[in-house]
């Protein structure tokens, strides 16, 4: 289809050239090596396209971060419960640039996470917001190269180019497939201050 696509293309450009200069040599430009190359780009455009397009129809996990505003509006919750709740039922980082604030990343108020979150947080419960932080969005390799945040939830960060199929079969699993394996993951994570 693609050598088609080349031959046809080369054909109408080396048509629509003749008609501007008589004096170029058609033969040059319908020649295998450039057809070639002709192929060889519209190949790789239309395999970053579909990579484009599928990425677009895949529902993914945002890498934003919220303010304390943002998640309330968001949730309808109370000022009062967001900032309990911090560590326990979500997790804020310190806004980027900034000595203090709350920032919470948007990937935690995303489908089933919340309810599924709370359980991770206890088992690290002792670690720091960066190291809680570092701990969800890292890619890990007993997870095929996913983040926990991304396994929990059963998408990939918006932000991933391609998932690969091992991946793809990961994200699928079930929820509760998907919980043991962040929370075992959790636990050894918590093993490692001991």
């Amino acid at each position: 289809m693609i050598n088609r696509l080349a031959e046809d293309l080369l054909r109408d450009v080396s048509d629509e050239v003749r008609k501007h200069s008589a004096g170029t040599d058609r033969r040059v430009l319908v020649s295998k090596p450039v057809r070639q190359m002709l192929e060889a780009r519209l190949t790789e455009l239309l395999m970053r396209q579909g990579a484009k397009d599928g990425a677009a129809d895949r529902p993914s996990l945002p890498v934003t971060k919220l303010s304390p505003e943002e998640v309330i509006a968001l949730t309808g919750m109370s000022k009062t419960t967001l900032y309990r709740g911090d560590h326990t039922k979500f997790y804020s980082v310190i806004p980027m640039g900034m000595k203090n604030g709350r920032a919470y990343p948007a990937w935690q108020f995303v489908g089933n996470v919340p309810s599924l979150l709370p359980r991770v947080l206890e088992i690290l419960g002792r670690k720091s917001r960066i190291q809680v932080n570092t701990f969800f969005v890292t890619e890990n390799d007993a997870l095929n190269e996913l983040s926990p945040a991304e396994v929990l939830a059963g998408l990939a960060f918006e932000d991933r180019g391609t998932v690969a199929p091992e991946q793809s079969r990961m994200l699928s699993r079930s929820e509760s497939a998907r919980l043991n394996k962040v929370t075992a993951l959790a636990a050894m994570e918590v093993a490692d201050l001991d």
